[in-house]
C-alpha cells in the first residue's frame, strides 16, 4: 500500500547515486543555552556561509562552552592561560581570548536582531570576565597589534613555562 503512493520513478533514484558530488547536507545547529532558536539559527547560517574559513561549524558553541567554563572555575581572580602547543584548534578550547575573539567575529557577521541578542550573553561574560582577571602592568611592552582588544591585556598564567 505504501509503495503505491510513491509516484517518484524508480530510476530516479538511481540517479542521485551517479552524482560525482553530492552537496553535504547541514547538519542541525547545536542548541545554544541562553539563546533563542532563530538567533541559534542564525549563528549556523553565518557558520556555514563562511566565505573566508575563519568560523567553522560548531565553532561559537565551542567558544561560548569555553568562555563559560573559564568564568565557572573557583577564586576571586582568575589569569588567562595560553596554549603550549600553539594551535588553534587548542587555543579555542583552553585561551579565553582567542575564544571572545571568535565571539567578536560572529557578532560581526549576525543580523541585528541575533546580533542584539548575542551581545547581551557575550556583555554579561565580558562584565565578569574584566571583574575577575587582572590588568597586565606590563601590557605597554609586549608589541601592540591593532584590532587588539582589551582581553588580551589581563594577566596570563605563566606557570607552564616553568
Amino acid at each position: 500500500m505504501l509503495r503505491a503512493l510513491n509516484t517518484t520513478p524508480r530510476h530516479m533514484y538511481r540517479a542521485v547515486h551517479l552524482w560525482k558530488h553530492v552537496p553535504p547536507a547541514m547538519p542541525r545547529p547545536v542548541r545554544i543555552c541562553g539563546l533563542s532558536s532563530r538567533t541559534v539559527a542564525a549563528i549556523h547560517r553565518a557558520e556555514f556561509r563562511n566565505i573566508d574559513k575563519s568560523l567553522l561549524p560548531g565553532e561559537t558553541w565551542i567558544a561560548l562552552r569555553c568562555y563559560q567554563s573559564f568564568l565557572a572555575r573557583p577564586g576571586r581572580y582568575l589569569y588567562l592561560t595560553a596554549t603550549v602547543c600553539g594551535c588553534y584548534e587548542c587555543g579555542l578550547k583552553e585561551d579565553v581570548a582567542i575564544a571572545r575573539d571568535l565571539l567578536e567575529l560572529v557578532l560581526a557577521r549576525l543580523p541585528p536582531r541575533p546580533r542584539r541578542e548575542l551581545a547581551t550573553l557575550v556583555a554579561a561574560l565580558d562584565e565578569e570576565l574584566y571583574r575577575r582577571t587582572l590588568p597586565d602592568p606590563l601590557a605597554h611592552r609586549r608589541p601592540w597589534s591593532p584590532g587588539e582588544h582589551w582581553w588580551h591585556w589581563r594577566l596570563y598564567d605563566e606557570s607552564h613555562h616553568l
